[in-house]
């Protein structure tokens, strides 16, 4: 071989190793984008395409939905209409398998809409025919098996990775909550009142109540954490603040005494005694020689009184019972991984403002006493004699908001052995919103201003006694506000105009985050999410999103559908952007910008 072709050769092989260096290179950055990261479901003229980890697939049975993502297995699970059967769904999926996506596979036939994947596990309810109720069944994927793990079947409620799941049946009006750990279901407790599942925490649970078995109107209070038996809470629940509650955090309820739900706590029912000793007259007890003696008549009246005495009692308690009406001295508690702890007492679960998520608990509300009244059980029966039963309830419950006095605000916390309570001076209840920091550190008050529009944000400090400062005013003019962990964003509203300053206050100083923005959002991970050139003229509106960041704001991109844009909390954001060539569906991580498609009309699943 010539020296001419061996250099020929050696240029040829060191060109090619070069280009295919590239290659690799390419495919590796390619194969770790952060758009290729995500698994997407999206709509695009008239067909459906699933996306995972940059790879393609187009469903064609348009009636599929309800998308739901399994991200350790690149999987997306999801229903179409039953071939089989009106009124159901057939359960399918599509997974990534080495390089490719493939075809649509059916896990099942018959089932309901809604279904949970947990773990790798896919839990559902399947329509058994013959018996006219759901089976509850679970699908491993992996392993190729379903099993129905029980029938009659209202409700599944599984977390965790021990594969115990909780479910619910119906026992005529009664709903009986079951759990059921490799194959053996056993029955938890009945009286199910509410029942609530955290899937998606570190620590997976179920919170539920059951009807008291004890006192009448309360509940009962469990919890229950993946692979634990259920631990009782509270057995003299009157209420939970459910809605108040973030996983890992302070859950808080109140208990009540009989004073607490009893209507006798402010109108006086001075026959409740006597009462108790009146009963039906028997004719024959009371016979006289020229027929019914005189005494029968005086019993039979005594009796007929006491007879719309007792109705008024039912109705009331049953009033009291269902949170119509009630006198404020219930205890207000919160339970956390440390325990439970008492944190106010003698308050109104109407008249708590705000709570803290997390940190020592603590909570802020209207401190009342109950005054004197003078109404008695002989008004309540004039009442009704001449109205009716409901105008009885009516004038009792005036006559209890009557009686409760306000003594202004307060605020009460754990302190470690017991609680303390302050009045928490110089805020008006009416005009007044109230926030925690996300720790409990430190006080927020929005206080409305004269025409109810615009607010002023005033802080109270929280020293190490709990006890907390006096109110300091930081700022006035503002529109809108949201607490990001232990600060406080807040918009300034720009006069005569629907845009506004943007600003940050974390209890030290106040930074100016952003100018002329029509709104701001705060995501999950944090990141507070800036909208502008808000356009309303279109039929979907469009704005242009920045994210805040340390050195400024960053654009995210223009012209964004406003209903389209989500995040995720890993960070990245999905949206769809109108263009010259089409609405692109795009994704924004790690401060780069990818188009993953064209023409997209509808993002069904970002993960």
């Amino acid at each position: 071989m010539s020296p001419k072709l061996k250099a020929a050769l050696a240029s040829a092989a060191a060109a090619i190793a070069v280009i295919c260096a590239v290659v690799v290179i390419t495919q590796i950055i390619s194969s770790s984008h952060p758009a290729n990261d995500s698994t997407f479901v999206y709509r695009s003229g008239g067909k459906i395409t699933v996306r995972i980890d940059g790879k393609e697939k187009v469903i064609t049975d348009l009636s599929a939905g309800n998308f739901k993502c399994d991200e350790e297995n690149n999987r997306v699970i999801y229903t179409v209409a039953s071939s089989r059967y009106d009124g159901l769904y057939d359960l399918c999926y599509i997974e990534k398998r080495r390089s490719e996506l493939i075809e649509p596979k059916i896990i099942d036939v018959g089932v309901e809409d809604d279904f949970s994947v947990v773990s790798g596990k896919i839990y559902y309810l399947k329509k058994n025919i013959s018996a006219g109720a759901n089976d509850g069944c679970v699908c491993d994927i992996k392993s190729n098996t379903i099993e129905t793990f029980s029938g009659n079947v209202e409700s599944i409620y599984a977390f965790g990775a021990s594969g115990k799941v909780y479910f619910t049946k119906m026992h005529g009006s009664n709903k009986v909550l079951y759990s059921c750990e490799n194959g053996s279901p056993e029955e938890v407790c009945r009286d199910i009142v509410n029942i609530f599942c955290y899937n998606n925490t570190e620590k997976p649970h179920i919170i539920y109540e059951r009807k008291s078995q004890i006192n009448t109107g309360m509940t009962e209070l469990y919890i229950a954490y993946d692979g634990s038996e259920p631990e009782m809470i509270c057995d003299n629940t009157y209420l939970v603040m459910f809605d108040d509650y973030t996983p890992g955090g302070n859950l808080y309820y109140f208990t009540s005494s009989d004073e607490s739900i009893s209507w006798t706590a402010v109108i006086s029912d001075e026959y409740a005694e006597s009462d108790k000793s009146v009963i039906k007259p028997l004719r024959d007890s009371f016979l006289a020689i020229l027929g019914i003696s005189s005494e029968y008549n005086d019993a039979f009246k005594l009796w007929q009184e006491k007879l719309i005495r007792d109705e008024i009692r039912a109705a009331l308690n049953e009033s009291s019972e269902n949170g119509e009406f009630s006198a404020p001295v219930f205890t207000a508690f919160a339970y956390n991984e440390n325990g439970t702890h008492k944190v106010a007492e003698k308050l109104d679960p109407a008249n708590v403002y705000t709570v803290s998520d997390f940190g020592d608990p603590k909570i802020i509300y209207e401190s009342t006493e109950i005054v004197a009244n003078q109404t008695d059980m002989a008004t309540l029966v004039s009442i009704a004699q001449r109205s009716t039963m409901d105008e009885v309830i009516e004038y009792a419950r005036s006559i209890v908001a009557e009686s409760v006095e306000s003594k202004g605000m307060a605020y009460a916390a754990w302190s470690g052995t017991g609680f303390v309570s302050y009045e928490l001076e110089g805020y008006d209840n009416k005009k007044t919103l109230f926030s925690f920091t996300d720790n409990g550190s430190r006080i927020f008050a929005f206080v409305r201003d004269t025409r109810g529009e615009l607010l002023s944000l005033y802080t109270n400090s929280i020293n190490d006694k709990l006890m907390p400062s006096a109110g300091i005013n930081i700022d006035n003019g503002i529109s809108s506000y949201k607490i990001v962990d232990d600060a406080v964003v807040y918009m300034k509203a720009d006069i005569g105009k629907n845009t506004g300053d943007l600003y940050s206050y974390d209890g030290e100083s106040t930074v100016k985050l952003s100018n002329a923005a029509n709104a701001f959002t705060v995501e999950k991970t944090g990141e507070i999410i800036i909208i502008k050139n808000h356009d309303l003229k279109v039929p979907q509106p469009l704005a242009d999103y920045y994210v805040s960041l340390e050195e400024g704001e960053s654009l995210i991109g223009e012209n964004i559908i406003v209903s389209t844009f989500t995040a995720e909390e890993d960070g990245k954001t999905a949206y769809i952007a109108a263009t010259e060539n089409g609405n692109a569906l795009n994704v924004y991580a790690d401060g780069e910008n990818s188009v993953i498609a064209e023409n997209v009309d509808e993002i069904l699943l970002f993960e």
